[in-house]
Order: structure tokens, then C-alpha cells, then sequence
């Protein structure tokens, strides 16, 4: 029985005087536990579809009509039961009108909130504004079908409690109405909304902001672009233009310095002399003819050749003339003994100051040879110049100008260009293929000429001198491009100054080495087999480079301790290879030992002037001769003054012994190659 029904019968009972008030409550009561039951069945039955579609009356609609149509039939009694129950379902539909009420206003405003957040294009926001939405809308929606479906008013309460929250419990506890309550709902979700809006606009703003600066970029790429490609194509245009300016200069320039070289000859030849052609019958040959400095010097020379002669024989009268001292008396023989020791050290003095002007003479004479040694190369560099086939400043392969000469050898022209493309000064070396030769002997000198680009390619050190490029010019010449450099190469050093200082020989042997211990630690060894002055140039800072790889052999991984075979022999500069290349009676095996006693007799050159076996020999009469072969030990002159560590060094690397001449690697440790901060 419910709390409204107690009240009432409270109420009254207090009103009448019935004296079987006890016996009515029991028929009640008895009358209300069995309409409980049929009315909790009727209300599942009718409520089952319209609690789970939504339709249908309300819960205190069906429970008003329950009880009517039951209690119709009734006395008194059941007419204060109905009276009881109405009550409470009146009260219970006026309860589920505002809670309907109150949720339509949630629902409106949850249907603004999504039509709003629809209209922003930020995802963010959206996503959170529709989970928030969807929790309430969801909690709100199962609260009402709870309530549909529910009779009981616990759980009415419990459906309401959920979707209203705190705000209605606190509000019921203070008595406000719940019109109040729903007004203050309202108020809640308009100030969300209204902070949400305020939210959407700022990203809005931000958003708009960001399209605006990504539009700006956009155009600034674009432009950047366009301007890219413009230059792109204005340096295509003037690709050609700027080519040529640059080839018209570098002409121009070669042209100036051809000039000013053939000018130069000419006066050197005034002075030094010149190359003269002399006709004995038929045979024509040329012979160099002494300029007037070098005539002017041997003139001086046979002056004091003949004062001196001259001075010789007066001293020889004079002796001849001294009075012997039995003859006559003593004073007068001692005057004459006096004069006689007077007159022949003036004769002596005189003969002393004679060999001063002949030393200074042949001083003298000693430069005038190395400038006229300098001035015949000169010459015949611009011969070869001259007869060359490219001296008409050819662009070779669209990139390569051609200027100046720089030395011819055998088969091969080196010139001095510059590379278009890469602008920097390069040394073309161009070589040339006899008509005259055999298909045979042609194939052999490409098959030379590519394994030395093979070799050479992979070689990247300071103080090797790099390879850059290979190509075809004709069907009888091809090209080797290879780094430039503006120095001298050694051999001219030692032309021009045949002895060094034992600091500069020592600087250009180390650095030599460490050319060659870069050759020996490769994955394949390999051995230059062609030391020598010609083949070590400088750049403009005095950095020596080892170049010309033609003669080069690799060693494979298969060879042993002794080294490889020679199978060139008879090739190289027969002054700087070792003994063991001169072996006829067997096939020799050679190794970087090889390179060793060249590095050696290079040095000894340079302290010394001159080479240490078969000097002034050709190397037809030191092939003859055996030079090499005998050359046993090496002997080191009085002057120049050299450190014995030097002279130990270089008794090292001309071990006679191939077996126990140190090998590259090992030589390179030597303290002699090393330097140390004092």
C-alpha cells in the first residue's frame, strides 16, 4: 500500500465513526495485492510495444484508464480505491509532463548545438561537440524509454536522476519549481553554445588566416618557380654566348702569351745563341750556334787563358835570370835574390786574381748554359707547336679549349686548356696513332693507352695527379684529361738547379712516398714502374705529383711475396730501375721494391746533381755495358755536404739484393720520411 493511500485513510478515518473501519482496510488491502498483479501484467502487456517504438499514451494515461475500467463495478470501497490511485497517476503524469518537457529542451538545444558545430569545417571541434552531444542525447533518450517501459517510481527516479544530473537534485532540495529548473537548463546549454560559437569563430579566423598564408606562399612558389625557370632558360640562351665570350678571351690571351714566348726566343737567341743549319755536301744538319753573351764570356775566357799563359812564362825567365851566389859578392847577390822573391810573388798574386775572374767567368758561364738549356726547350716547344694539328685553338669534345703547348713526347701532345663546364684549367693529352702502323700495333697502343685509364681513374690522392676524363677525337687520336699543373715538373728543377738544398730534396721525396704508400694500400696494388724527374710535376703552391701511369702494373691477389712477372721488359728509364729488371737469363718478378730504388736514385739526384750509376751513359751503352747490374754499392761524394741519415736512407732503397730491399710500406716508416715537432 503507498503513502498516498495511508494518508488518506488517515484522513479519514478521523472523519467517521465507522466501526468496521479494520474489516474495509483488509478488504482493501486483500482487493489492491490482487489488482497490483493484473495491473503490473495489463501494464506490461500494453506498454511492451509502445515502450520500445515510442508510441502510444503516456505511463499515467494507461494506469488511469487500468484502473477505471476495473473499478467500475465497485461500492464505496472501490470507489476511494480509484480515488487513491487516480491521485497518484494524476500525479505521476503531471511528473512525466515535466520531465518530457524539460527533455524536449535538451533535445532542442543538443539539435542547435549539432547544427552549429555542422557548419565549422575544423574536425576537432566537431568530433568533441558531437561526443558531447551524443552522451547527452543518448542518456537522455534511454531515460525516456526507461520511463516508458518502467512503472515503479524508484526507477523513475533513478532514469531521471541520470539524465538531469545534479542540477535537478539540488534544485528540488532548495524547492524551486521545475519550470525553474528547466529555464536554468536552458541557460546552461545557450552559454555552452554561446562559447562554442565564440570557439568556432577563432578557428574560423585561424583557419582563414592559414588558407590566406598558404595562398601567399603558393603564389611566392609559384613565382619563385616562374623565375627559376625564366633563368633556366635565359642560361640556355646564353649558354652559347657566354661560351664563346670566354673562348674569344682565352684566345685572345693564348695568342698574346704565344707572342710574347716567340718574342722572348728571339732575344734569348741574340743573346744566348741559336740553332743553325750547316750542309756538308748533301747531308743537311743543324748545329747551335753560341750567341753573343756566350761569345762575349769565352772571349774573356781566352784573355785570361792567355795573361795567365803569359804570367807562367815571366815566372819561368825569372828563375832562369836569378844569379847564382858564387858569383858574385854578397851584398849584391843578396839585392838581387830579394828581387827576384819580390817579382815572383807578384807574378803569384796575379795568377791568384786571374783564377778569381775565371771562377766568376765560369759561374757565369754555368747560367748562361741553363738559360740556353731552358731557351732550346723553349724552342723546341714552339716548334712542336708549331707542327702540331691543334694548335688552332679547337674546342674539343663541346668542353675542352685548347690553348698552348705544353711539351710533345713520343706519341702523345699535352696542351694546356680549359674546361667550359667546369671552368677550370685542365691538361689535355692527345694521342696520336702513326698511319704508317700496323692494325695490329694501333690495337696494341689503344689496349696500352686504356689500361692506363683503367688504372688511373681510381687514383684519388694530393699527390697523384687525377684523371677527369677519356674520349675519342678521330679514328686515329683520342684524349686524356687530366688535372693541370702550373708548376714545373722536376726535371726542369734539377735543369735549372741541378743541386738542392737537403730540405727541399727531403720535403719532395716524402711527399713522393706518400704517393706511393696510397698506391700499395688499395684493394689492388699497384706499381708505377716510371719514376723519374719528368714524371713528378708541381702545382703553383710547390705540391709535387706523381703522374704518367702508362708503364703501371696492378698486382693481383694471387701473386706471392717475390711480386709479379715482368712481362714489359726493356721498357722504363733504364737510370732509375733496379738490377733485378735487367735479369735476361729468367723472367723477372718484380714488386713496389721496384719503386723503391727509383724513389732512390731520384734522391740522390737531387742532393747531389747527378745520378749515382751510368750518369753520363746513354741507355743503349747501360744496356750494353750492364751498368745497372754491376752497380753493387752506391758511393756518395765529398761535396755537397749531405746528413748521414739521408746517406743511410738512400743506401736503404738501393739495396742491390731484391730480397732485402724494404718494400714500399716498410720504407715509409722510416724516420728519415717522418716529421716530428721539435
Amino acid at each position: 500500500m503507498s503513502d498516498d493511500m495511508v494518508i488518506h485513510f488517515a484522513s479519514n478515518s478521523s472523519n467517521q465513526s465507522d466501526q468496521s473501519l479494520p474489516t474495509k482496510i483488509a478488504k482493501l488491502e486483500a482487493r489492491m495485492v490482487g489488482k497490483a498483479s493484473s495491473t503490473s501484467t495489463s501494464r506490461a502487456t500494453s506498454w511492451s510495444a509502445p515502450a520500445k517504438f515510442g508510441l502510444g499514451p503516456g505511463p499515467a494515461d494507461n494506469v488511469a484508464e487500468l484502473a477505471v475500467s476495473s473499478d467500475s463495478d465497485d461500492d464505496d470501497d472501490n470507489g476511494r480505491e480509484f480515488l487513491i490511485q487516480a491521485n497518484t497517476q494524476k500525479r505521476r503524469k503531471l511528473e512525466d509532463d515535466n520531465s518530457s518537457t524539460s527533455f524536449e529542451h535538451v533535445e532542442t538545444a543538443a539539435d542547435t548545438v549539432k547544427k552549429i558545430v555542422d557548419n565549422t569545417d575544423t574536425s576537432k571541434v566537431g568530433s568533441d561537440v558531437n561526443r558531447r552531444k551524443q552522451s547527452r542525447v543518448k542518456g537522455q533518450t534511454n531515460s525516456g524509454r526507461g520511463r516508458g517501459s518502467r512503472v515503479s517510481d524508484q526507477t523513475k527516479s533513478q532514469a531521471v536522476s541520470v539524465s538531469n544530473g545534479q542540477l535537478e537534485n539540488s534544485y528540488q532540495k532548495d524547492g524551486l519549481p521545475k519550470e525553474q529548473i528547466g529555464h536554468d537548463r536552458q541557460t546552461v546549454f545557450e552559454e555552452e553554445i554561446t562559447s562554442l560559437r565564440a570557439k568556432v569563430v577563432a578557428l574560423e579566423e585561424e583557419l582563414k588566416k592559414s588558407r590566406q598564408e598558404a595562398s601567399d606562399y603558393q603564389h611566392q612558389c609559384q613565382q619563385l618557380e616562374k623565375e627559376l625557370k625564366d633563368l633556366k632558360d635565359y642560361e640556355q640562351q646564353t649558354k652559347p654566348k657566354r661560351t664563346k665570350i670566354i673562348s674569344e678571351l682565352l684566345i685572345s690571351v693564348s695568342k698574346a702569351e704565344r707572342q710574347e714566348a716567340r718574342m722572348k726566343v728571339r732575344q734569348e737567341s741574340l743573346r744566348l745563341g741559336n740553332v743553325g743549319v750547316i750542309r756538308a755536301g748533301t747531308i743537311i744538319s743543324e748545329a747551335w750556334e753560341d750567341g753573343q753573351a756566350l761569345k762575349d764570356l769565352n772571349a774573356q775566357l781566352r784573355n785570361l787563358l792567355e795573361t795567365k799563359e803569359a804570367i807562367e812564362r815571366q815566372r819561368k825567365l825569372l828563375k832562369k835570370r836569378q844569379p847564382d851566389k858564387s858569383d858574385g859578392g854578397d851584398v849584391e847577390g843578396g839585392l838581387q835574390e830579394e828581387d827576384s822573391l819580390i817579382q815572383d810573388e807578384i807574378y803569384k798574386s796575379r795568377l791568384a786574381s786571374i783564377k778569381r775572374e775565371e771562377d766568376v767567368i765560369m759561374r757565369e758561364r754555368d747560367r748562361y748554359e741553363l738559360e740556353k738549356g731552358r731557351l732550346i726547350r723553349e724552342m723546341k716547344r714552339i716548334r712542336d707547336e708549331d707542327g702540331s694539328h691543334f694548335n688552332n685553338f679547337q674546342i674539343l669534345n663541346h668542353r675542352y679549349a685548347l690553348l698552348n703547348l705544353l711539351g710533345k713526347g713520343g706519341f702523345s701532345e699535352v696542351y694546356k686548356a680549359f674546361d667550359l663546364v667546369d671552368h677550370r684549367y685542365v691538361a689535355c693529352k692527345l694521342h696520336g696513332l702513326n698511319a704508317q702502323w700496323s692494325e695490329e700495333k694501333k690495337q696494341s697502343y689503344i689496349r696500352h693507352a686504356i689500361r692506363e685509364y683503367n688504372i688511373h681513374k681510381t687514383l684519388v690522392h694530393h699527390h697523384i695527379v687525377r684523371l677527369w676524363d677519356i674520349f675519342e677525337i678521330d679514328q686515329n687520336t683520342f684524349c686524356t684529361i687530366l688535372e693541370y699543373c702550373s708548376g714545373k715538373d722536376l726535371d726542369a728543377v734539377l735543369k735549372a738547379t741541378p743541386v738542392l738544398p737537403e730540405r727541399e730534396a727531403r720535403i719532395i721525396i716524402v711527399q713522393i712516398f706518400q704517393g706511393l704508400v696510397y698506391l700499395n694500400k688499395k684493394s689492388q696494388k699497384i706499381i708505377h714502374y716510371d719514376l723519374k724527374p719528368g714524371n713528378v710535376l708541381f702545382d703553383e703552391f710547390g705540391i709535387a705529383k706523381v703522374t704518367d701511369f702508362g708503364l703501371s702494373k696492378i698486382v693481383e691477389d694471387d701473386v706471392g711475396s717475390q711480386g709479379m712477372e715482368l712481362t714489359s721488359q726493356g721498357a722504363g728509364t733504364y737510370w732509375y730501375l733496379p738490377p733485378e729488371c735487367f735479369e735476361l737469363s729468367k723472367t723477372p718478378l718484380i714488386s713496389s721494391k721496384v719503386d723503391v730504388w727509383s724513389a732512390g736514385i731520384l734522391l740522390y739526384q737531387m742532393l747531389f746533381g747527378k745520378r749515382p750509376f751510368g750518369h753520363d751513359q746513354s741507355q743503349e751503352r747501360i744496356l750494353r755495358e750492364d751498368t745497372i747490374i754491376k752497380a753493387r754499392k752506391v758511393e756518395f761524394p765529398t761535396r755537397p755536404a749531405v746528413s748521414n741519415e739521408a746517406k743511410e736512407f738512400i743506401r736503404r732503397c738501393l739495396t742491390y739484393n731484391q730480397a732485402d730491399r724494404p718494400d714500399v710500406l716498410s720504407i715509409a716508416q722510416d724516420p728519415y720520411l717522418t716529421y716530428s715537432k721539435k
